[in-house]
Formats: C-alpha cells, structure tokens, sequence
C-alpha cells in the first residue's frame, strides 16, 4: 500500500464499522454462565442498534440489497449469539432485527438520494480532522491523570466483630438458617468456585486449606441477636485479605422468605448499620454486598454489588461473593448474579472507564494510526506499518500513559484486544491517496 501524504486522503469505511460493530458489542466485561435470550421489544434498544449498523450498510451500498441485508443479519446474529455467554450483556432477538434493518435501510437512502457518489469514496481526513483527532487523544491522556479515590482493599478495623444473622446492634435481623460459611482471603478462581458450589469432600478440604474463617455450626435466626464469630477470626481476616488485596464468602443458607430490609444481614463484619469492613446481606429476594474500599466509604454503601431478585423461601442458595480489588461479584448457585467494576465508578470519569471503555481503547489506538500516519506523510517507505507499530505501542502502554484509569482497565480483560482493533482496522482503512 502506498504511504498516505493526507492531502485529500480519505478513509476506507468498511474497516471502520466493522470495528465499531464488534468492540462496542461483542466485547464482555467477563464470561459467565449462559444469559437468557430476550425478545422484548425496546425502543430505545431499536434505535442505537439501528445506528450502529448504519455505516455497515453504507460501506456495503453498492452490493445487492439482500446481501447487506444478510451481511448484517449473520453478523449481528453471530455477535448475539457470543453475548449469551457475556457478563452485563443482554442476547435479543429484536437487536438482530434492528440491526440487519439499520443496515439495509442505510444502503438504500444512500443509493436513493447520491447517486452519484463513487465507489471509491471514504471518511475524509485534512487538516481539521487531524487537530480533532490530536485533541481527542490528548484528552483522553489527560483525563487519565485525574485521579479518583483508590479501590483497593485498604482500612479496615481488626476490632469490628465478626457476625451472622444481624447486626451488634440488633437491629438488622434476617430470618432463616445458615448451615456454613467461609471466608477467603483474595478472590477466588473459576475452578475454585466451581469446586465450592458443588460441596462435598472436595468444598471442605478447600475450605480448610484455604479459609481464614470456616463455620460450619448450623445457625437458625429469626431475626434476634446476632451470632458471633471467635474475634481472633477477625483480626487473622483483616490481615490476611488486606495483604491479599481482595476477600471471598461462601454462604450456604436458607432464606425464610423475602420479606428483609435494610438490608438484613446474613454475614456481617462490621460494628453498627454505618461502619462495616464487609456485609453480605438480603434485601427483600435480593442479595448485597458491600466492602470498605476508600473508593466505596466507610460504609461500603457507595458502588455495593446488589442483585435482581435471586432467592426464594425455603430454597437452598449457595452464595459466592466477593471482591477482587477491582471489581465486586455475587454468583448465587453457580450463576453470576450481580457484578460492580468500582474501578471503574470511582473514577474521576467513570462514563468512560467501564463499558464504554474497551471503545475508547479501539479509538485511542486508531487514533494513534491515523495521527503517526499523518506525521510520516509520504516519507517513510511503509509508512502504515510504522504507524501501526506506533499504535500497538500505545495500546500497550495505555495503563502507563493514563494511570488513573490502570485500575479500571484491568478490571475490563477485553480492553487491550479493543485496542488492537482499532489499531488493525485504521491500518485497514488508510487508503492510497486520492488521484
């Protein structure tokens, strides 16, 4: 491909839009067990999907219309059918639909109204387009400079008594029987969480070998005192997941109905409502976890991990929640309930630092491709690939060039391969120079 000097140079669109299409929709914050297929229809759904497909059938306006159509339709269908296993991702029929339609109806209104647009036209790139790519790279940088408070797991009292079924003060009953909990010391592995769910033999021995606090006395509450733990559990807790970074329960209980407020505490590790290392608590058939960050308060209160309604009266639950540093989770037989990327909502920008963010990623590294393409104009022999080396270099060093947001990219596993998208694709789309 001939080096782009950028006088009159345009970008090829297709590249583009596949681009968009798949960082911002088929990139999981994490994998988790298979999510149900909706088939709600939601206006607000229908039109940013139609939208997102819109370029898609632009690049494609010269094919046949049914192949636009089916472009789109085995795409969008392809990227729903992945987002089944996608944590915070919602597989709809009615998405594939608006997407294969955004698609065609884009091709056609182009078609209709430019005719005489020619085959080999694109995005074009002068001189005001490359100062507003540089100010939107420069602004991301800086806004990664901007600190927010620290999710680490940090502060928290040895004092504060270990309890189950209330609060010290009495007045956080939760009503039901807890048969065993444990508490971890970091957060535990996939395999780990497997092996816990499924009890047995293989659940006690790592939960002896592994655990800071194992309890295994069956507990009827009704809502009356709490039942405390021995305290040196407590101070053996603290040290422990403070060194670890992170904390892990494992609850096996039974609630009595779905009635709890406030929420009700299950396990507690905390010395009133307001002052708390962690809680695991029931909130009508919801579940709530909190844990004391400087990001998340004294209280744990501010980005706590809640639930849908996952319990029921009289059935068993074997809950796994916890924290990692980064991120909080609570999986409920087996099944990732809820999950908060505090991360990412601490942050001075959290708008950008969690789902949007493998899209910033992909942009910031097109960006960088597009903006050391323009620098080597037509000088350097490959000058593509310089800039495409240039852009995988800061996709690579994005948690050094904006270390406020370090945190929130590693709770987000799919923003470095968002990065080399957008990368790979502005590499694609660098066209030769218009003659």
């Amino acid at each position: 491909m001939p080096a782009p000097s950028f006088s009159g140079h345009r970008l090829k669109l297709l590249p583009l839009a596949l681009m968009a299409i798949v960082v911002t929709t088929a990139i999981p914050a994490e994998l988790c067990p298979p999510n149900a297929w909706e088939w709600k229809f939601e206006a607000g759904d229908v039109a940013v999907n139609l939208l997102l497909y819109a370029p898609l059938g632009v690049a494609l306006r010269r094919r046949p219309w049914w192949q636009v159509l089916a472009a789109a339709a085995l795409l969008s269908g392809a990227i729903e059918g992945w987002q089944v296993w996608c944590s915070q991702r919602h597989p709809a029929t009615w998405d594939v639909i608006a997407n294969g339609a955004g698609a065609l109806l884009a091709a056609l209104a182009v078609r209709r109204w430019r005719r005489d647009v020619p085959q080999g036209t694109g995005i074009p790139v002068g001189p005001g387009e490359l100062l507003a790519a540089a100010f939107a790279l420069a602004a991301f940088l800086w806004l990664g400079h901007q600190p927010g408070p620290s999710p680490a797991l940090a502060g928290w009292d040895p004092g504060y008594p270990l309890l189950l079924g209330n609060e010290g003060t009495g007045d956080r009953g939760w009503r039901g029987g807890i048969a065993s909990v444990a508490i971890f010391p970091g957060w535990l592995t996939g395999a780990e969480r497997r092996t816990l769910d499924a009890g047995g033999p293989a659940a006690r021995a790592l939960e002896d070998g592994r655990a800071v606090v194992v309890s295994r006395d069956s507990v009827a509450c009704a809502g009356g005192p709490a039942v405390a733990l021995p305290p040196q559990a407590a101070v053996d807790l603290v040290r422990a997941a403070e060194a670890r970074g992170g904390v892990t329960i494992v609850a096996r209980f039974t609630p009595a109905d779905t009635l709890a407020d406030g929420p009700a505490r299950i396990v507690s590790f905390s010395t009133d409502p307001y002052h708390r290392n962690l809680t695991l608590g029931q909130q009508a058939g919801a579940l709530v976890l909190r844990v004391r960050t400087p990001a998340t308060g004294e209280n744990g209160r501010r980005h706590d991990v809640d639930t849908k309604s996952v319990l029921a009266p009289g059935r068993p639950a074997t809950v796994v929640a916890g924290y990692d540093g980064r991120v909080g989770r609570v999986f409920v037989d087996g099944r990732l309930a809820g999950r908060t990327n505090v991360a990412a909502a601490a942050s001075r920008v959290p708008w950008l630092a969690n789902e949007v963010l493998p899209s910033v990623c992909a942009l910031v590294g097109g960006l960088a491709v597009l903006l050391a393409a323009a620098a080597l104009g037509g000088r350097v022999r490959g000058g593509v690939r310089v800039a495409a080396a240039a852009g995988v270099a800061v996709t690579l060093l994005l948690p050094q060039l904006a270390p406020a947001l370090a945190a929130a990219m590693a709770a987000q596993p799919g923003a470095p391969y968002a990065g080399m998208a957008g990368v790979l694709s502005m590499a694609a789309a660098l066209a030769p120079r218009r003659t």
